[in-house]
């Protein structure tokens, strides 16, 4: 695939600039950003799939989103010029577009392809965080976990530490390991091996986890 050619297309950037992107290959589990760290790169995400999660003052992982192809990675950090607010961990092999914003960053502000493209982006980022806070926690776990499964399964299989992910959805390890049971139990999921497991009943995950997370 062309991922030059299907960036024109989509107009992300000014035609002119094209020339001054990267195409890079980034590894499952691998960081493209660092909460706290400065923004040295702007990430279009081209192929893949990227989980954003925010590590809290108490030391707890808050999932954010997870991010599929060409959205922008630096959006918000790039307008406010501040320091990274996420972490943004590619969730399996990624292909992203990558632009060094100490060589090019006046010329992407000058960008008016681009930076509609950022306004989009952050509108949208905007209006599934607030869904999202304002009702994943309210939603029993059950739910929770069906949501995680929906976004984050790949050809049906999920391999996670599932530790991590009860901090994520924001609940402790036992109740996520109850729920776990109850799916396996109503034959939704099957475990393949310890962190991995398939999912069997795509439908009735859907409807358990239906609106509760918007990624």
């Amino acid at each position: 695939m062309n991922y030059l050619n299907e960036l024109k297309k989509l107009e992300i950037l000014h035609v002119d600039n094209n020339q001054y992107i990267e195409i890079i290959e980034i590894n499952k589990d691998d960081y493209l950003l660092h909460q706290g760290e400065k923004l040295n790169h702007i990430y279009i995400l081209l192929k893949g799939k990227v989980k954003v999660n925010h590590i809290n003052a108490n030391g707890n992982s808050m999932l954010c989103s997870f991010n599929s192809p060409y959205s922008i990675i630096g959006d918000l950090e790039f307008i406010t010029q501040s320091s990274i607010i996420n972490n943004v961990i590619a969730y399996e092999d990624c292909i992203c577009a990558t632009i060094s914003l100490s060589k090019y960053q006046e010329i992407l502000r000058n960008d008016i392809f681009f930076m509609k493209t950022i306004a989009r982006n952050l509108a949208s980022k905007l209006s599934k965080s607030t869904q999202n806070h304002s009702i994943s926690l309210n939603y029993p776990v059950e739910n929770r976990l069906a949501a995680y499964f929906v976004v984050s399964h790949k050809d049906s299989i999920v391999q996670d530490n599932f530790v991590v992910v009860a901090e994520l959805i924001g609940c402790s390890y036992r109740q996520l390991q109850r729920v776990l049971q109850l799916f396996l139990n109503k034959k939704y999921i099957k475990k393949i091996k310890r962190g991995t497991y398939q999912i069997i009943n795509l439908n009735a995950l859907n409807l358990l986890g239906e609106d509760v997370y918007q990624f």
